[in-house]
């Protein structure tokens, strides 16, 4: 398999070239045909990597590289080389199975979804590219091919944020999203010169075994663990770089369910989750991680839980999400955070594509509560989302996420002031039980408050559903807390990440008991409140703090975008008008005048003057000969 390692970020970059080259030539449909079947070649090849693994004996070897390919030499400067190389070991093949196998998923969903659409093929085109950023992200080898496909995509959700940039809202939305992650890119930058000044390499497995043999200075570390953590924050959308995510709700459902579920917000993820080496020396920076998680987890949760727009309660849901998915690794559970990672794209990709039907049933209406009904007019489809809710809020027992997220509100517990992070993610699980199901509630039950139009799904559209829920349920299985349920996936991942540390004993009992009960609990308060709140039209959504997010994007705009804005007119009234203009231009083009008035008077077309040019000219020439072949002495 090495030799074909190269297509599996490569077929979506043929297709996404095929589409920018000769998809005018062809209809809209047949491009989307061929951008779902690229991503397909892409999540067999991955599959068949692990059939290949699967057959081999299990290694135990630390950071052990499964395959690796160099492709060709990029860059040449003395002795230092850098070839283009892809690399799998077992993180990246974990990331490479979700960001391959949930992009087909919402490729082949949006073949229907997007047919007519105006825009289609340039949709398919990005859609093409970000899946090969991803995977040329987390294969990368090396930094420069890692922040290559960091930035690829940066540019796809900048384009797809803004896919509807005919009106200026959505194009705003697009440039937000942009701006504030590049705050992160330039953290990512910098780190990655820092790094190379301190270990003279770019190459990842070299940088790990530098960091292992702790040959560079705390000083540096520390600085290269800010700069990451920067990196991680804005691309993940945590607290407070955060604002950006809800306003990316713009482009096509499709759209989020890509960004939210397999590719880029989870970027940030995998990046701590690559440098656990560099971390696992820097407790101190690891309890920042732990404590931006569970806050993150416990703001956006609150936030969720008055959100009225579809869309946003998801984003809101999705930050909150990887906000546990941050506790984990800031507790050393790198492996808790990959698997709930997984089930998070399952789950969380479920939820996107069957709002991007329900709004189409409800003629582009995003107010849940302008909803309701939609149960009796589509009864596939409120299996589906009660699934993707049930799951969001952790259900005890049945769903992937309370396998996969409670043993991260545990792991909190382990670490210095866990009952405070415990506290705040036990608060963030509650809540989340509530406004999953007062979301389910306000759009299936009750009766139609606005006009319905259900849409017809084709098999193209439900085969995805499908399975997504399936895997919301079943995949949390593969990794039980009981000694006589299967654990599969951290103990295969242990000579990789390490065990995570959890509480023992009574604690642990009582932890998990009290996860059990939050989850119960707000799903339980969503049923009592959910009614009250449809009939008095008063309730959770008329909660100004938490439905502006705690005021954080409007301070943000007035203590900071504002200022800026201020700042930049300033810089362009006295900076570029009156000291380039008026002192540096002028004083250039007085320069140039002069010059150009002596200049002329010399070239006056007078003989005589000419010649005692060439007279002083010929003199001085000599001169200089003669003083090179005979020197004056001292």
């Amino acid at each position: 398999m090495n030799s074909l390692i190269w297509l599996i970020p490569g077929a979506p970059l043929i297709g996404a070239g095929f589409i920018i080259l000769f998809g005018s030539l062809i209809s809209a449909q047949i491009c989307a045909r061929m951008a779902a079947l690229m991503v397909l070649i892409s999540a067999t090849l991955v599959l068949s990597l692990w059939v290949e693994l699967l057959g081999q004996a299990n290694t135990t070897v630390p950071n052990a590289i499964l395959y690796h390919q160099a492709l060709f030499s990029w860059m040449s400067i003395g002795d230092w080389k850098v070839d283009l190389s892809l690399t799998v070991d077992k993180i990246s093949l974990i990331m490479m199975t979700v960001a391959s196998s949930v992009g087909f998923l919402i490729h082949l969903f949006s073949i229907n979804f997007m047919k007519d659409e105006q825009g289609e093929r340039r949709y398919f085109f990005y859609l093409n590219l970000f899946i090969f950023g991803m995977l040329s992200f987390v294969m990368a080898h090396d930094l420069i091919l890692l922040y290559l496909g960091w930035e690829v995509m940066g540019l796809c959700s900048y384009a797809l944020v803004a896919f509807y940039y005919q009106k200026s809202h959505y194009a705003y939305c697009g440039r937000k999203a942009f701006v504030v992650t590049r705050i992160g890119d330039t953290a990512l930058a910098i780190a990655i010169m820092v790094i190379f000044a301190n270990f003279h390499s770019i190459e990842l497995p070299q940088i790990a075994t530098l960091i292992d043999a702790q040959q560079i200075n705390p000083i540096s570390l520390t600085l290269i663990g800010g700069l990451l953590i920067i990196a991680a924050i804005a691309k993940s959308a945590q607290f407070p770089l955060h604002v950006w995510l809800p306003d990316a709700m713009t482009g096509p459902s499709t759209v989020s369910a890509l960004i939210h579920a397999a590719t880029m917000v989870t970027a940030g993820v995998y990046l701590l989750i690559r440098f656990h080496p560099l971390f696992d020396q820097l407790p101190d920076l690891q309890l920042i991680i732990a404590f931006i998680g569970c806050l993150t987890a416990f703001f956006a949760a609150s936030a969720a839980l008055s959100q009225n727009d579809l869309k946003k309660i998801l984003a809101y849901s999705t930050i909150s999400q990887i906000g546990y998915m941050f506790a984990a690794v800031g507790v050393g559970a790198y492996g808790f955070a990959l698997f709930h990672l997984i089930v998070h794209a399952c789950f969380k990709a479920l939820l996107f594509m069957s709002s991007g039907v329900i709004i189409k049933a409800y003629n582009e209406e995003h107010d849940i509560r302008k909803m309701g009904g939609l149960g009796q007019k589509m009864p596939f489809l409120r299996y589906i989302y009660l699934i993707g809710s049930l799951t969001l809020a952790a259900l005890p027992f049945v769903t992937a996420s309370y396998y996969s997220k409670d043993p991260i509100i545990a792991a909190t517990y382990t670490q210095d002031f866990g009952f405070y992070l415990t506290a705040l993610a036990l608060l963030g699980a509650l809540m989340t039980g509530l406004y999953s199901m007062r979301m389910y509630l306000m759009i299936f039950s009750g009766t139609p408050r606005s006009e319905i139009h259900p849409y017809a799904m084709s098999i193209g559209m439900k085969l995805p559903l499908t399975i997504l829920a399936f895997l919301s349920i079943t995949i949390g299985f593969i990794q039980t807390p009981w000694s006589w349920g299967p654990e599969l996936l951290i103990p295969w991942l242990a000579s990789d990440l390490g065990l995570p540390h959890l509480p023992h004993g009574a604690i642990d009992v009582t932890i998990n008991l009290l996860g059990i009960a939050a989850s119960l609990i707000g799903i339980g308060l969503a049923c009592y409140l959910t009614p009250k709140e449809l009939k008095h039209q008063q309730g959770l959504g008329n909660v100004a703090f938490l439905n502006q997010a705690w005021y954080i994007d409007a301070l943000s705009m007035k203590w900071i975008v504002t200022p800026y804005y201020y700042l930049c007119s300033l810089c362009r009234v006295f900076i570029e008008k009156v000291v380039f203009f008026h002192v540096i231009e002028s004083s250039i083009t007085g320069m140039l005048i002069t010059g150009h008035r002596s200049l002329s008077r010399s070239q006056a077309g007078l003989i005589t003057r000419y010649l005692y040019f060439i007279c002083f000219g010929a003199i001085g020439l000599l001169a200089y000969i003669l003083m090179t072949i005979y020197p004056i002495h001292a």
